[in-house]
């Protein structure tokens, strides 16, 4: 039978456990293979296959992580390999040591110079509802007047 100590409050930690626990960690000696969703964020320090979907929280990829899956996520910090698609709500960022293959779709992406990427990049802002008064938009109102030979119009 397994027993648990608590730990000793006086003691400091290891940095690994002072990650706070509304994020989920994926170490680097783990593989995961399937479908992955939920209501944290995430770290993958290991190595995933199969499909991401935490579609209002953020992951980061360590170093030496290898991710094949699409991602659905707010935002992503790549500093590992990824190959996949990525659909983020916020941003996306590859690191000068992160690797990438496959599209983007963010409103967002910052890739620096180092870094390797393969795919393409589509840059939409949030989609937001369109009210009555936006609807109608004028670049330069025209006000028209009549006369009896032309049609003018005159900058409002």
């Amino acid at each position: 039978m397994l027993k648990f100590k608590l730990a000793d409050k006086n003691k400091k930690n290891p940095p690994e456990e002072g990650i706070p626990r509304s994020i989920a960690r994926l170490g680097r000696h783990l593989f995961l293979k399937g479908e992955l969703s939920g209501e944290e964020d995430l770290v993958i320090e290991g190595q995933f296959q199969g499909k991401i979907d935490l579609e209002n929280h953020n992951i980061l990829v360590g170093r030496g992580a290898k991710v094949e899956a699409d991602i659905r996520v707010k935002n992503i910090t790549i500093n590992g390999i990824v190959k996949g698609n990525i659909w983020a709500s916020g941003k996306v960022f590859i690191s000068k040591d992160g690797q990438m293959k496959g599209d983007l779709n963010a409103p967002r992406v910052s890739i620096m110079e180092g870094a390797k990427f393969k795919g393409g990049v589509k840059m939409e802002k949030e989609v937001k509802e369109i009210s009555a008064h936006e609807e109608k938009i004028d670049i330069l109102p025209l006000k028209e007047e009549e006369t009896k030979d032309k049609t003018s119009f005159e900058l409002v």
